[in-house]
């Protein structure tokens, strides 16, 4: 299926399925369904999957106005990589989407998506996370492509 996102467009949703970057406005998927005005879904063009629209769901609205006025999300918290986060701490996962499909497929079978919080292990010679109770061992291209939010505590040490 062609993408309909337009280089300028800022409003891309990630899917938290399949983690696919689509416009949530070409809504395509949307257009065949008899709830469509006045619904605050939008619909995965890859996977069907349904969530939140937050261009038009009042509740994310409130919430970035909320943010805004607390001064959270500022750029000195922009996510960083992988491969940057020191052995013992704490990152919660913020986008996969430099990766091919295939390769965040991949990792989603292993638990790795977004949102979920990883325990760095080690970075050298190999980027190693903890997700739950599985190792998973990272080449520095990959680690470089996985972006995330540092985590402000420290991993509990290992017994």
């Amino acid at each position: 299926m062609a993408d309909h996102v337009t280089p300028d467009s800022q409003a891309l949703v990630s899917c938290p399925m399949c983690a696919h970057r689509y416009d949530p406005a070409a809504g395509a998927s949307c257009d065949s369904c008899p709830m469509h005005s006045g619904c605050a879904l939008t619909c995965c063009p890859a996977c069907g999957y349904s969530t939140v629209d937050p261009g038009r769901s009042a509740l994310v609205g409130l919430g970035r106005r909320l943010a805004r006025r607390l001064g959270l999300g500022r750029p000195d918290r922009a996510a960083s990589t992988l491969a940057e986060i020191q052995p013992g701490r704490r990152a919660q996962v913020a986008a996969l989407d430099d990766l091919p499909l295939a390769r965040r497929e991949q990792l989603a079978a292993y638990g790795l998506s977004a949102g979920r919080w990883v325990d760095v292990v080690q970075q050298s010679p190999v980027t190693v996370v903890r997700v739950e109770h599985i190792d998973l061992a990272f080449e520095a291209d990959i680690a470089r492509r996985v972006r995330v939010a540092p985590g402000d505590e420290r991993t509990t040490p290992e017994a």
